[in-house]
């Protein structure tokens, strides 16, 4: 790893432009949005596109939930370290934690691999990382395509580059989907802490943490592990935790996967407010890692990464405490990071840090 900080390194610079990205996803979705209208009825769309994952009406006792995603280029952190069983795990715990939000249950998942050359380590390390995230999910993996890319995929590894991505179908029973349209000012934002930096932002982490590929081995002080330990642990599973809010019967208004973006999520919701985050945990870690390293604005980082949050939790604030439990009973963690204000503009306020995000950004 370098000594030698950079000033101001941003994600763009690290070779992915989100604001980019936004202009061409408003280019792909002026066309995508209009096939709403060709299914009405059985099978039609419920939530707005866009959200953490979309509802189709079926029957009036059940919905289908469905949404895809995948790792981004933690499978090059991977190719470096010679692991991919974390990769397996995250194509499943990116889908899962997208399909829960919408207080769907997780039911089943097809995925999408591309690769090189059909190695069996590789293979069948990604198969045991499947198969162990599913068991804690409860889905069956039910179907898949294995693709070979011999002369257009590239990685570290000369014959090991890979991609992998997940489609995941959930179960919503006779209740409305949770979409934020319930959340009042006054409502509580929990948070469920992160397992590291998931499966997002780690081209700007490779950025600053491997300059080499050596560097996989180097030791991060801040986390008391190798760069390869750190960046390849594992996505955290929410289900079993929200699956117990749920049959809890606690009001639950919103519930956000904190993944690319941060805790810009939240805008997702179906609420113009104001999500006001007044005690958030001290992020370190990683991410002190990497600001460091770095030189990574502070608004940066909180554009980025998770900072230490992968999941949040909007309730009524009398219903505080019977949530904490719920998500206890579950195995969880969780603490009072916010709160909703009626403000107006759909903005997230992070008060220690005195910034303010609103359209995809933070800004002193």
């Amino acid at each position: 790893m370098t000594n030698q900080p950079q000033r101001h390194l941003t994600y763009s610079e690290a070779g992915v432009d989100t604001d980019a990205a936004a202009r061409g996803l408003a280019s792909l979705l002026g066309w995508v949005r209009r096939t709403e209208a060709y299914r009405t009825g059985l099978g039609g769309p419920l939530v707005p596109n866009g959200f953490f994952a979309n509802v189709l009406g079926m029957t009036d006792q059940l919905s289908l939930a469905i949404t895809t995603d995948g790792v981004g280029s933690k499978s090059a952190v991977a190719q470096l370290a010679g692991r991919y069983e974390p990769i397996g795990w995250d194509a499943v715990a990116v889908n899962v934690n997208d399909v829960i939000c919408v207080g769907a249950e997780p039911a089943a998942l097809v995925d999408y691999i591309s690769l090189q050359a059909p190695h069996p380590d590789l293979l069948e390390q990604l198969g045991k990382g499947m198969h162990d995230a599913a068991q804690r999910s409860g889905v069956a993996i039910v179907g898949g395509e294995l693709s070979q890319h011999p002369d257009t995929l590239t990685g570290p590894r000369p014959g090991y580059a890979f991609d992998i991505s997940g489609t995941c179908v959930g179960v919503l029973d006779s209740r409305a989907p949770i979409t934020g349209a319930a959340i009042r000012p006054g409502d509580m934002i929990l948070g469920l802490p992160s397992n590291g930096i998931h499966a997002n932002g780690l081209t700007l982490a490779r950025r600053v943490l491997l300059a080499t590929p050596d560097a996989i081995d180097a030791v991060v002080p801040e986390c008391g592990r190798t760069v390869g330990e750190e960046l390849l642990r594992p996505t955290h599973i929410y289900v079993p935790e929200a699956a117990a809010l749920l049959q809890a019967g606690v009001d639950v208004r919103g519930l956000a996967h904190i993944s690319g973006d941060g805790l810009l999520n939240l805008t997702r919701f179906d609420a113009d407010v104001t999500y006001r985050f007044d005690a958030l945990p001290e992020p370190g870690g990683v991410f002190a890692a990497i600001q460091a390293r770095g030189g990574v604005d502070e608004a940066e980082m909180w554009r980025v990464f998770n900072m230490g949050i992968g999941f949040c939790v909007v309730v009524p604030a009398g219903q505080v405490d019977a949530a904490q439990a719920a998500i206890a009973s579950a195995g969880g963690e969780s603490s009072v990071i916010g709160q909703v204000n009626a403000q107006a503009g759909r903005r997230v306020e992070l008060v220690a840090q005195r910034l303010v995000g609103q359209d995809g950004r933070f800004s002193a």
